[in-house]
């Protein structure tokens, strides 16, 4: 069978890349955590008391960047598993192609040594995307990505994009505004001329689609609690001009929503790595309240996400749930929950559902076949930064559901969609996934995805 083919052939290749050796490339598979111990006996639980720390390789990051995310400090004890999630933690704020852990005696003090290979942190660059994970949405533009502006992990991205909705963004992010309370400052504007989502809103007019131009300004300011816990709270103004008005593409008659939005979030994050942990929790709950003051806008979005990673040896579960709740008196159709946009149910990939509100599970099982190779390429001229990743690959299975309902439907009555498969996430850390996966409906219809997305 075709799909059986290539997935043979893409298992192949990826496993001819990780074995390759040349001149020019070198992949080295790394202990992520190296110690040096008297005991030979040691065991990951046992306490080990920490002298001293010391940060190398970081030319450009300031060491409090490093120390803030660690849950331990000098003159204390921790574990050698401690040490281990604490360096996927290191590794998890993008700033390096690399981080390592070492721990070394230095007469009678332990030193825990952190190693870092600062990634390139400026990248003024052409590009090629896909809008909404849709291949036949292509956008092209220029994209300048300033992260670790001074050293402390502020990230400055401004550019602009043709092609499928063209737009014109720019966003200011630093989490240390304040270092004495903790405080993260976020400052962003887009404009936008985007084509309408909504399925419903395009039946009105003998399903002629019509496009929306629309502006926002954003500020948002919060408090970092600790390493796990933060809190936020936003203001922002939105402007959305319809090209062809018809009753809820807009709430104001005019065509035109001009409205001020207010948001708080909560966030709790305890894996031990963003982009592809193996265990921890992270929860993300958000209110927005849309419209303020006189306003003809006014409806509520509560949104609540919740994913949970474990590892029984192997191999790895993750179970996620998302939930978008919309409530008010009048709602119109760009508020809706749309799955087939950013959100997607494998088994109905293509397939464009919208409501109100919907729930949304997954649930996966994934099982490393290489969990980190180090790649380093030598090419003339070119930074040694830009050449250094590190690569991860893995075969899982996958179960997702859905319910899509409105505010005046009886959930009795409503059935979850289902999708199952299996896959491939080929991961160059810590910049993108590459998945190939094969997917069923309850219907047991088939369908083959080329995703770039993060898994998890």
């Amino acid at each position: 069978m075709f799909w059986l083919r290539l997935v043979f052939i893409f298992f192949l290749a990826v496993i001819n890349i990780s074995l390759a050796q040349s001149n020019d490339i070198a992949l080295v598979k790394e202990d992520s955590l190296s110690v040096k111990s008297n005991s030979d006996n040691s065991t990951h639980d046992e306490k080990i008391f920490i002298n001293e720390i010391r940060i190398i390789g970081n030319n450009k990051t300031k060491p409090e960047i490093i120390l803030r995310e660690l849950t331990f400090s000098e003159n204390s004890f921790v574990s050698y598993n401690d040490l281990k999630f604490n360096e996927t933690r290191v590794f998890s704020l993008g700033l390096f192609s690399d981080v390592k852990f070492i721990l070394n005696k230095e007469e009678d003090k332990n030193i825990l040594f952190i190693l870092v290979q600062e990634s390139w942190y400026i990248w003024p660059i052409p590009f090629i995307d896909i809008a909404d994970r849709d291949w036949k949405k292509l956008t092209y533009g220029v994209h300048l990505n300033i992260q670790n502006l001074t050293g402390r992990n502020e990230n400055l991205i401004t550019g602009f994009s043709l092609g499928y909705d063209p737009k014109f963004y720019l966003r200011y992010y630093n989490p240390i505004i304040n270092q004495k309370h903790n405080l993260l400052l976020q400052i962003q504007t887009l404009i936008q001329k985007r084509t309408n989502r909504s399925i419903e809103a395009i039946k009105v007019s003998n399903n002629q689609n019509y496009n929306e131009n629309y502006f926002l300004l954003d500020f948002l300011i919060g408090k970092r609690i600790n390493q796990f816990n933060t809190v936020t709270g936003s203001i922002s103004y939105e402007y959305l001009k319809v090209t062809d008005y018809f009753p809820l593409r807009t709430v104001s008659s005019t065509g035109i929503d001009k409205f001020f939005s207010v948001q708080l979030s909560y966030s709790l994050d305890t894996r031990d790595f963003t982009a592809y942990p193996k265990k921890g929790t992270n929860l993300n709950f958000a209110y927005r309240k849309a419209g303020l003051g006189d306003s003809e806008v006014d409806f509520n979005i509560f949104a609540f996400e919740v994913k949970k990673i474990y590892q029984v040896v192997y191999p790895i579960f993750y179970f996620r749930n998302y939930s978008r709740i919309l409530s008010g008196p009048i709602l119109p159709y760009y508020s809706n929950s749309f799955l087939g946009y950013g959100e997607r149910l494998r088994g109905y990939f293509k397939k464009i559902y919208e409501a109100n509100s919907m729930v949304f599970n997954t649930v996966e099982m994934r099982f490393p076949l290489i969990e980190k190779y180090f790649l380093q390429l030598q090419v003339p001229l070119i930074p040694e930064e830009l050449l250094k990743y590190t690569l991860s690959l893995d075969i899982h299975t996958f179960y997702d559901n859905a319910l899509m309902f409105n505010k005046n439907d009886k959930l009795s009555k409503k059935k979850f969609i289902n999708g199952f498969g299996f896959g491939f996430s080929f991961l160059v850390l810590p910049y993108r996934s590459i998945n190939l996966e094969f997917a069923w409906n309850e219907k047991l219809k088939s369908e083959i995805i080329l995703d770039l997305n993060f898994p998890f």
